[in-house]
């Protein structure tokens, strides 16, 4: 479930290059003592493959930066004048994706199950909205796009949320759910009575969309669409679960283990 790319040290060449020379005793005529006589050198050429897992890759990493990171454990609050933006952090908790993302999955994965069943409206309304959630939360190959996560917020009064790239999560979106270690840098600090948009957070729509007035209208179209959403594909979901309020603490994951 590592943040970090399992592939930066999967995989490391090392080449080694020995020199040998070619000698033969020799009597010296004068004290009869043997002597060295080269004839030549040769040299060769040694290359091997060192494989390094993702485990091995993040001890790497956390061997490089822990003296230089502030921990809290399960226990410990955060303070938010404690911490600084690009400061390293680490933070144990108990982490759930964000109801919007488990939403989306159910959507996604219903339309999948009915389509194959034949049992899905195939209207083009109903395929282009499938195809628009699609774009919007997880791209081209309905892989991509990151997964919202946050902490608990009936354990401490200050929150904690980062964006869990697909592509680097090893076992699967599950892993996310329950009480894991989190290691990033700082990349946003929310105080009390401040709350940031989580459609913003997850970048679904351009920066010069977001500030206009046309982001605002197609992000407050999309919370009435999931506020009458059918309970059996995830819903409704609340106008509480698109905003992320202070205080709170954002942060750049580099790894998040247990």
């Amino acid at each position: 479930m590592s943040a970090v790319d399992p592939g930066v040290l999967k995989e490391m060449r090392e080449t080694t290059k020995t020199q040998q020379s070619d000698t033969e005793e020799a009597e010296s005529f004068l004290n009869q003592i043997p002597t060295e006589s080269k004839k030549g050198m040769s040299e060769s050429t040694h290359e091997r493959v060192l494989s390094a897992s993702e485990k091995s890759s993040f001890i790497r990493l956390y061997e490089a930066v822990g003296s230089s990171l502030k921990a809290y454990d399960e226990d410990t609050e955060i303070n938010l004048t404690e911490i600084e933006k690009r400061e390293l952090i680490e933070v144990t908790r108990d982490f759930q994706p964000s109801p919007l993302s488990q939403m989306i999955d159910s959507i996604l994965e219903f339309a999948a199950m009915a389509q194959n069943m034949g049992a899905m409206d195939d209207s083009d309304e109903t395929r282009e909205a499938i195809h628009g959630i699609t774009m919007l939360f997880r791209g081209h190959d309905a892989t991509q796009k990151e997964v919202p996560v946050v902490s608990a917020v009936d354990e401490f009064e200050t929150s904690v949320f980062f964006l869990a790239h697909r592509e680097y999560i090893l076992r699967g979106t599950d892993s996310l759910d329950g009480e894991s270690t989190l290691v990033g840098r700082v990349e946003k600090i929310v105080p009390l009575g401040q709350e940031v948009d989580l459609f913003d957070a997850l970048k679904i729509l351009p920066r010069a969309m977001r500030r206009g007035q046309a982001g605002v209208d197609l992000k407050n179209s999309l919370k009435d669409a999931f506020r009458s959403w059918p309970q059996d594909l995830g819903g409704p979901i609340s106008n509480d679960a698109f905003t992320l309020p202070g205080p709170l603490v954002i942060v750049s994951p580099l790894a998040v283990f247990r």
